[in-house]
C-alpha cells in the first residue's frame, strides 16, 4: 500500500514539473531573461569614390591605337602634353581615345576613301539644332547632309577611336572611328558631360556624353558627339 502511494506522489510530481517548463520554443523565447543591452547600429555603406579624371594615355599607347585601325595611313602626331585625350565621348559607357595625327606621305588615297575603316568628317560643318526643332528627348542630333571633306597632305588631324566593352580603346576589337578635319587645337582637354552640360551656354544642345575643350581658331569650344557623328560648338566666352 505504502509502494503503491509512493508511486502516485512520484507520477503527480512530474506532471507538475512538465506543466510549469515551456511547451514550445516561443514560450521558451519568452521564459529566457530579456537584457537591456543596446544592439550596435549596422555599419554604414561606404560612399563610391568620386570619379576621377582619366589620365592622358602614353604616347607609345595612342600611337599603337592608331595603328591598329589605320595601319600606317594616319599617323600618331604627339610631343605635347594634349597630344591624346581619353573620355566617353560617345556616352556609351566605355572609354575613348582622342588622338592627335597627321596623313602619312602617300597615303593620301587611302586616307579618302570612301570605303575606309573610318569616318572623315569635319565638325565645323555641323549645325548646332535649330531650337524651332529642338526636341529635348531625341537621342540623335538631326544633321544637314554635307559632302565628304578631303583629307590634305598638310592637314592636323584629330583620330577619335571609340571604346569597346570594359576595356575601351584598348580593347583589341575597338576599331570604330572617326577621322576629324579642321579642328586639331590647342589645349585639348576632356571635360564630363554633366560638368559641360551645366556650364552650356546653348541651351539648345543636349549632350550625350563627354566633350573634349579646345582653343580653335583664337575661340573657345568644345567638341561633342551628335548621336551619328562629332560636331564643334563655340561657346560664348570666346567672342568676349
Amino acid at each position: 500500500m505504502k509502494a503503491r502511494t509512493l508511486t502516485v506522489s512520484l507520477c503527480l510530481l512530474t506532471l507538475c514539473a512538465c506543466a510549469a517548463a515551456p511547451s514550445t520554443k516561443e514560450e521558451q523565447r519568452a521564459a529566457a531573461p530579456q537584457t537591456n543591452a543596446a544592439q550596435p547600429p549596422p555599419a554604414a555603406a561606404p560612399s563610391p569614390a568620386a570619379a576621377a579624371t582619366p589620365a592622358p594615355p602614353a604616347a607609345q599607347e595612342a600611337r599603337a591605337a592608331v595603328e591598329r585601325v589605320y595601319k600606317g595611313a594616319v599617323v600618331f602626331d604627339g610631343g605635347g602634353a594634349d597630344a591624346a585625350a581619353v573620355g566617353d565621348f560617345n556616352g556609351d559607357g566605355s572609354e575613348d581615345i582622342v588622338v592627335r595625327a597627321r596623313p602619312a606621305p602617300g597615303r593620301l588615297a587611302e586616307v579618302n576613301d570612301e570605303v575606309a575603316n573610318w569616318i572623315v568628317s569635319d565638325p565645323r560643318a555641323v549645325t548646332p539644332p535649330d531650337p524651332r526643332e529642338f526636341n529635348p528627348h531625341q537621342g540623335v542630333q538631326k544633321l544637314a547632309p554635307h559632302a565628304r571633306p578631303q583629307v590634305e597632305a598638310s592637314d592636323a588631324l584629330l583620330v577619335v577611336l571609340h571604346g569597346y566593352k570594359e576595356a575601351g580603346w584598348r580593347d583589341p576589337e575597338a576599331r570604330q572611328s572617326f577621322l576629324l578635319k579642321g579642328v586639331a587645337g590647342e589645349g585639348l582637354r576632356p571635360e564630363p558631360r554633366a560638368e559641360a552640360q551645366a556650364a552650356a551656354q546653348d541651351r539648345r544642345l543636349r549632350l550625350l556624353g563627354d566633350v573634349l575643350r579646345e582653343k580653335l581658331g583664337g575661340a573657345q569650344g568644345f567638341l561633342y558627339w551628335t548621336g551619328a557623328g562629332y560636331g564643334w560648338l563655340g561657346t560664348e566666352n570666346s567672342r568676349r
